[in-house]
């Protein structure tokens, strides 16, 4: 049986915020991070992910606009979309908590949100990976529409540094 996978992903380029009624969670991707994407998507599905497939994706604007398009790249792949409210303020201690529930029938699971919060927890998780030159652009910061693959070779409940192996970071 091959590793679950573990795929992180920052939302792409988005309006910037301003104070309006609806807020930051309406703010929308900008043409530049629809192009975004639909190119990390494109990068995505072209990798021989195990399925099923569950995303987790932050309520806002951008984070949706952003799973839509890796939906899209995966064509007919099936794969679950769940809005998780908790993901827009979620702390890396909360994703750690998120994994660590999901169900072991789901072979890859890819976590939509936002920095720094995604960026805090793919450098928690890589530990001294973020030495090997595939993350070094980690060290600067996470990316917008950057995903980080990880291998899983252990059970949800076990996610931890030392049980996961990294693969690489992907960006548009």
């Amino acid at each position: 049986m091959s590793p679950r996978r573990l795929l992180l992903l920052r939302h792409a380029e988005a309006t910037p915020h301003v104070l309006t009624q609806s807020g930051d969670r309406a703010r929308a991707l900008t043409p530049k991070g629809q192009e975004q994407a639909a190119s990390i998507g494109r990068q995505l599905s072209q990798l021989d992910l195990p399925r099923p497939i569950q995303i987790q994706c932050s309520p806002a604007t951008r984070t949706r606009q952003t799973a839509q398009a890796v939906l899209d790249a995966l064509g007919n792949t099936p794969a679950t979309l769940t809005i998780d409210d908790s993901l827009y303020s979620a702390t890396a201690d909360d994703l750690y908590g998120l994994v660590h529930a999901t169900p072991e029938t789901v072979q890859t699971l890819l976590l939509v949100g936002h920095n720094p919060t995604i960026g805090d927890f793919a450098c928690d998780l890589l530990g001294p990976a973020l030495q090997n030159a595939a993350f070094s652009a980690l060290n600067r910061g996470y990316p917008l529409a950057g995903l980080t693959v990880l291998d899983i070779p252990v059970p949800w409940l076990d996610v931890r540094p030392s049980t996961i192996e990294p693969l690489r970071l992907l960006q548009p």
